[in-house]
């Protein structure tokens, strides 16, 4: 059966476990949407993705995507709606989000992990775009990519459909961290603790600004950074940290759902 387990620790840190073995994790309407539904709702300190079976995802589920049978471009195109609103959600997530990759990443699957924050991939983990060996464009993959690695590395990757291993991803700058066997398991968690530790707002506040300014002049996002630093400090969880810092002792963070509420930068 094909579908997302979702784990929640004490904490509020979400594990999205992508689980359809049959289809080495390919992503069906269902799991889009489950995955989206729990991304959007982002009152969680951190969200990870992660595959279930030793691999993390082959991309879409190629059986729901078959145009014989459709007679219009507008009913195509409600087959595919479900990626956007995914890719929308994780880009747009107000938290942390992290990639988790161990085995395969084909396809969509290269997609979701370079939408998120953090790409952690085990020495084995693979990437690969093969859409066009099926006659199809790698299309979300292909726009995706060239804004996480740049145009020469992504042509690389899609139109030869070749494999590319974790420490190559790397070096694209796909992947962030590349994790031996054995000691995933502990570096999920240490990054876990180490957003965990941050403040909710300020997390939130410095995501924003990173996407609003991704296109600014160096003056223009300064400005920005100026006017986001005057909220920050004016802010619940800066109040907290401050008396935290005075008093010798960890800081007790607002809720996680108070970081929704971040304003967006214009």
């Amino acid at each position: 059966m094909a579908r997302v387990r979702v784990d929640r620790d004490a904490r509020g840190v979400v594990t999205c476990w992508l689980d359809n073995a049959e289809r080495r994790n390919a992503l069906t309407d269902g799991m889009l949407a489950m995955l989206a539904g729990v991304v959007e709702d982002a009152t969680a300190r951190a969200v990870i993705l992660r595959g279930a079976n030793g691999t993390f995802c082959s991309g879409r589920d190629l059986r729901e995507l078959d145009a014989s049978g459709v007679d219009s471009d507008a009913a195509l195109a409600s087959r595919i709606e479900p990626v956007q609103r995914l890719a929308a959600a994780v880009r747009g997530c107000k938290v942390p989000t992290v990639a988790v990759v161990q085995g395969k990443a084909a396809g969509l699957g290269v997609a979701l992990a370079s939408w998120c924050d953090f790409v952690l991939a085990e020495t084995e983990a693979s990437f690969a775009i093969p859409e066009a060996r099926a006659g199809v464009a790698p299309s979300f993959t292909a726009v995706s990519l060239v804004r996480a690695i740049g145009r020469a590395a992504a042509l690389d990757l899609c139109l030869s459909g070749r494999a590319a291993g974790a420490v190559e991803a790397a070096s694209f700058g796909l992947v962030q961290r590349v994790i031996a066997p054995g000691r995933l398991d502990e570096e999920v968690r240490a990054l876990a603790d180490s957003l965990c530790n941050g403040s909710p707002q300020a997390l939130a506040a410095c995501k924003s600004l990173l996407a609003a300014t991704a296109a600014s002049t160096l003056d223009d996002a300064i400005a920005q950074a100026a006017a986001a630093a005057v909220i920050s400090m004016r802010s619940s969880d800066a109040a907290e940290g401050m008396r935290a810092f005075r008093d010798k002792r960890p800081p007790r963070w607002a809720a996680a759902q108070e970081s929704r509420t971040w304003p967006a930068h214009a």
